[in-house]
């Protein structure tokens, strides 16, 4: 034994002792000594654990080593140049140090190229490869290199739709069949679920995956890059993204894509946002076939129906799209819809929000009519609407003139509006001339007025307002000027003037 005791020559003594006694001379220091020897090597094996080959054999193998394997050589990182002259410089010390080295270059200050950087990944064996629109967004040149390799290839720009920020690439492959990546189903993906970000951060930490869950679904209203895509439905993940992973792949623990990395939260870690798959298929479908998305138009602008516990109007359903809005001679001014009316129903499909409206009406085919059913009066009607193309600087510039000049929008006294019904309980507004203010947006020219919601507008820079319509010509006839303007406003019994500064109209807020 090695420890305790041991029996020798009939007699219980400690191993030390016996081994050590005199009546065994040299042989008890020496035996002691190779025990001891012995001792120490046994507590070095023990404390070493088992060999390498036994740690393979029974720890399992991570399940994101197979992903990574899959989904990796398909990832690129794509690098753009911007030529950009003196006017896109300035006059600052960058300016100054190329007009003293380079005084001849194409005139003032000559011209260089601005490079840039991003992720994005293989579609299609041919060649085809997605990523984010404000990556390659103002290029003149792409490039893409796939992970370790030196060589590039130069990239062409097939279609991109800034409106879900999502761009369509190829390049000629040479011979070489491309690793794509295969479409999962985002619908399926759960919270909670696992989710892998693989991209190309900062630049030069090429190839990197990252691991996290599916944090939520459907996140909107998120601004991009300085842009405001039109139609969001972002998956928000906790797997980390940084800057240069945008247009590069989310998926799942099969390697199947479920989102494209888009954005990131500055302020927040763990915050980060991809287009779902079922989005991206649709696009790039479009991108391929046509360069461009069609979409459907009807010129309604809506909100959400949200009713206050206790508080509920009448016959009003308790979700649904309140149509606020209608642009002049557009398709939802033909149908008859009015301000006022709720969405219920488009095209057969039930509409619960305003975001869903919106793309529900963007996927409608622009010449076809469409069932649209809208709640009036606690009633159910429904109307035949035609939607036409969406073209964005037309329609959008139309939508934000109705609802939104000056940061405020506003309702016919006397309409159906029930936000009008609401504010004119609450204020005891009784007059029957001019427009009511509905809403006013923080921040901008009414609000900063001291506009508020409930306020009549009577007559703004001279011009008398009885009605919507005699609204809608002097906003037309003013939008387009920058000059101060004098609105007589009525709050209550009382009515006083207010200075609006008007400001260049943007998608901003």
């Amino acid at each position: 034994m090695l420890f305790g005791s041991s029996k020798y020559h009939g007699s219980h003594q400690p191993v030390a002792s016996a081994l050590a006694s005199p009546k065994h001379g040299f042989v008890g220091p020496f035996l002691f000594g190779l025990s001891l020897s012995f001792l120490v090597v046994l507590l070095g094996a023990l404390m070493a654990g088992p060999a390498r080959g036994q740690v393979n054999e029974h720890l399992p193998d991570s399940p994101f080593v197979a992903v990574s394997q899959a989904v990796r050589p398909a990832v690129v990182n794509i690098r753009i140049t911007r030529s950009t002259t003196s006017a896109g410089i300035g006059t600052g010390s960058l300016q100054e140090m190329y007009r003293r080295f380079f005084p001849d270059e194409e005139g003032k200050g000559g011209r260089f190229e601005s490079p840039s950087t991003g992720s994005g990944f293989v579609v299609d064996p041919d060649g085809d490869i997605l990523t984010n629109h404000h990556v390659i967004d103002g290029a003149d040149a792409i490039f893409v290199r796939f992970s370790g390799e030196k060589r590039e290839y130069r990239a062409e720009l097939i279609g991109t739709d800034p409106n879900t920020d999502l761009a369509l690439l190829r390049i000629d492959p040479a011979g070489r069949k491309l690793p794509a990546l295969p479409f999962g189903d985002s619908d399926l993906v759960e919270v909670g679920s696992w989710a892998i970000a693989i991209g190309n951060p900062f630049g030069n930490l090429e190839s990197t995956l990252t691991v996290g869950v599916v944090s939520a679904k459907g996140r909107g209203d998120l601004k991009i890059g300085g842009l405001t895509p039109r139609f969001q439905d972002f998956i928000q993940t906790d797997a980390s993204i940084n800057f240069g992973n945008s247009g590069g792949p989310l998926v799942d623990v099969q390697g199947r894509l479920i989102g494209v990395n888009t954005a990131i939260n500055q302020r927040g870690q763990g915050i980060g946002f991809a287009v779902p798959s079922n989005l991206v298929t649709n696009i790039y479908g479009q991108l391929r076939e046509h360069g461009r998305v069609i979409r459907g138009y009807l010129g309604i602008v809506t909100e959400d129906v949200v009713q206050v516990v206790g508080e509920e109007i009448p016959g009003e359903p308790p979700s649904g799209a309140r149509v606020i809005s209608i642009v002049v001679d557009s398709p939802a001014a033909a149908s008859g819809l009015q301000g006022g009316d709720v969405v219920v129903e488009y095209a057969g499909q039930t509409v619960e929000s305003r975001r869903q409206l919106l793309f529900l009406i963007a996927g409608s085919s622009p010449g076809q009519d469409t069932e649209i059913i809208i709640i009036r009066d606690g009633k159910r009607n429904g109307f035949q609407v035609r939607p036409v193309e969406w073209i964005q600087e037309e329609s959008e510039a139309a939508a934000l003139n109705a609802a939104l000049w000056l940061g405020m929008e506003v309702a016919s006294v006397e309409g159906n509006d029930p936000r009008v019904a609401r504010l004119r309980e609450a204020l005891g507004v009784t007059a029957t001339t001019g427009v009511m203010v509905v809403a006013v947006q923080d921040g901008q020219p009414a609000a900063e007025a001291g506009i508020r919601p409930g306020d009549l507008v009577v007559a703004i820079a001279g011009h008398g307002i009885i009605d919507l319509e005699s609204y809608d010509q002097v906003r037309t006839l003013l939008a387009p000027g920058r000059d101060l303007l004098s609105v007589l406003v009525k709050t209550g019994n009382m009515e006083n003037y207010v200075s609006v500064q008007p400001r260049h109209a943007g998608l901003e807020n």
